[in-house]
């Protein structure tokens, strides 16, 4: 399940996908969109660590793959979830397995977000932790979006700053205060 920049960044980087789809932590908590609406010719599979509208399987990935078979999606969407993992490094090689080669990851991270657990809320990952925990893909489209629909910021080696440059600066009692607005880590990874 995810936010309208989500999907956004889906129908605009992955308009179309040839095979099966794995979406981690699709369960439906009513605000939010769903990401198998707009993939209904493929074989979706919707996972999360409890029962609930859009779960197909409750599956912790951190201890495993399940019954779901390596190498079987084309496509894997993970959105706002790894922040919410003990073991990130575990799910990501996991998400890995399950990927087939040239397969689609897209991740969508929150890098600037309040405290928000379920179960709990471990991390916030930069683009470049995500490149790390994931070193079997290359990435591109990789954006921060914000909680304005539409409204995306590339990312570049160049650019790296484009965070701090949101930024707003008020007045307070003491003195001058720097506010990050709400932003998200989008991108799309391709498994070599």
């Amino acid at each position: 399940m995810g936010d309208i920049n989500q999907k956004i960044y889906l129908k605009r980087f992955v308009p179309d996908i040839s095979g099966a789809i794995l979406e981690v932590g699709s369960k439906d908590y009513g605000n939010t969109s769903s990401f198998k609406d707009y993939y209904k010719e493929n074989e979706y599979v919707g996972i999360d660590m409890e029962e609930g509208p859009g779960v197909d399987s409750v599956l912790d990935l951190t201890l495993g793959t399940g019954d779901l078979n390596e190498g079987h999606f084309s496509l894997c969407i993970c959105c706002s979830v790894l922040e919410h993992v003990r073991k990130p490094w575990v799910m990501a090689e996991n998400i890995t397995r399950l990927i087939r080669g040239s397969g689609k990851l897209y991740m969508s991270i929150p890098w600037v977000w309040r405290y928000h657990p379920y179960p709990d809320d471990y991390y916030r990952f930069s683009w470049k932790g995500v490149i790390e925990l994931f070193p079997d893909f290359d990435w591109d489209h990789v954006f921060y979006s914000t909680n304005v629909a539409n409204e995306f910021f590339e990312i570049t080696e160049d650019s790296y700053e484009i965070d701090n440059k949101q930024a707003i600066k008020k007045r307070t009692l003491r003195g001058k205060r720097k506010y990050l607005p709400y932003l998200m880590v989008n991108m799309l990874g391709t498994k070599r």
